[in-house]
């Protein structure tokens, strides 16, 4: 039987999250990828043991939502037997490792991300000293190809290019280069030196970028016995066009990264084809036909890449969210429509100073605070605001006036 745990933890199958609606499951899906009957099994599961909603997160993890606490058992002998639920929450929790979505259609793609990110996760699950990492501390395993995930979080980043892996820490530019063969044990190295190190600290880091501003990558990379020998040409942030029609996919984006489990099955239906799940708030159909896409525009998915809605990031808020003190996701509606820019995001309305949309800075971020809405500028939820306590009213004023800066 899986730990009910207390709000603000990084849930799982194993360890549920309480929040305003029920118990939250996130799966950890290895590369993203999911094969239509599994996701047809998953939506049929999150109708009958959660609410019928479900969240992809910005790691790529499916969370199944409002689930009962009387239905718990169930869900994790589904999940069982569906392949999907690791043997304890230490093996779970480890496992945080996104990958790019498309190596096997990509032809931009320099190795099988997919194929090593199967490699790491065995091997993280295997090292029982890591299982002490942070619940948050990831690594990413970029393709080098269209879908680029520099602005994916992550502590350790390997990157395929030229035959080998370069390996980076968040937080710094220079990377070691090593064959394929050895990029996984060589991040293994990376965060048993972060364990390593991270104690001689007060308070301790709980992030690699943290470290990092403390002691340097150097002393990072030498604790792991490893020496960055170069600088990478930086990786340009965000990805290439996701929604829409290609040749080799097409792909919808998910408002605020929520779907019904009817339009998870909706999926599942269509699918010619294993599902990618995206650190993006997208899903892409490989091999899938172009005609579907209004059909999929019709029950909500955006099928637009210049839709202003996936210009904003929104929590689930109140009530969905417990920490939460406002509603957000209508909110954010509105002010998207106000502002249609079509790419990058630049309002994130969060519900609370954790961030739990982003961890990025944005032009605009709102902040829910005892009921009212402090307004950031250029910021992230913890900086301090230029206006406290608004009413939603009163933002959608200063929106309309253009005097958010004022």
């Amino acid at each position: 039987m899986s730990d009910t745990l207390v709000r603000g933890w990084c849930p799982g199958a194993r360890r549920p999250m309480r929040s305003g609606d029920g118990l939250i499951v996130r799966l950890r899906i290895t590369g993203g990828r999911l094969a239509p009957e599994t996701v047809r099994a998953i939506a049929d599961l999150a109708s009958r043991h959660g609410n019928g909603e479900l969240d992809l997160g910005r790691r790529g993890g499916l969370q199944i939502r409002g689930i009962r606490d009387d239905r718990l058992a169930g869900v994790e002998t589904e999940l069982a037997d569906l392949g999907l639920l690791d043997t304890d929450a230490g093996a779970e929790a480890v496992r945080n490792v996104v990958a790019s979505p498309l190596s096997d259609f990509d032809d931009m793609a320099e190795g099988d991300a997919f194929a090593l990110a199967h490699e790491l996760e065995a091997a993280l699950v295997a090292d029982d000293f890591l299982r002490a990492l942070p619940g948050k501390f990831g690594f990413s395993i970029d393709d080098g190809g269209r879908f680029g995930l520099a602005d994916v979080p992550a502590d350790v980043r390997l990157r395929l290019a030229n035959g080998d892996v370069a390996i980076s820490l968040d937080g710094d530019i220079r990377v070691v280069e090593l064959p394929p063969e050895a990029a996984v044990a060589a991040a293994l190295r990376l965060a048993r030196a972060f364990l390593d190190l991270a104690p001689d600290i007060d308070p301790p880091p709980r992030r690699m970028a943290a470290l990092v501003a403390h002691v340097g990558a150097e002393a990072v990379f030498a604790a792991a016995g490893l020496a960055a020998s170069s600088v990478a040409p930086p990786r340009p942030p965000g990805t290439a066009p996701l929604i829409g029609a290609f040749p080799t996919h097409i792909g919808v984006g998910l408002p605020f990264g929520r779907l019904t489990a009817g339009q998870l099955r909706l999926l599942a239906d269509l699918a010619v084809s294993d599902i990618r799940l995206t650190p993006f708030r997208a899903v892409l159909l490989p091999g899938a036909n172009a005609n579907i896409l209004p059909h999929l525009a019709e029950v909500g998915f955006v099928t637009r890449p210049d839709d202003p809605i996936l210009a904003v990031a929104a929590c689930p808020g109140a009530p969905a969210c417990g920490s939460a003190s406002i509603e957000t996701r209508g909110l954010a509606r509105r002010l998207a429509a106000l502002k249609p820019e079509g790419h990058g995001v630049w309002l994130h309305v969060s519900g609370c100073e954790k961030g739990c949309a982003s961890s990025a800075a944005h032009a605009v971020t709102l902040v829910g605070r005892d009921g009212g809405l402090d307004l950031v500028l250029d910021g992230r939820p913890t900086d301090p605001p230029r206006h406290t306590g608004l009413s939603p009213e009163a933002v959608e004023t200063l929106f309309r006036s253009g005097t958010i800066d004022r």
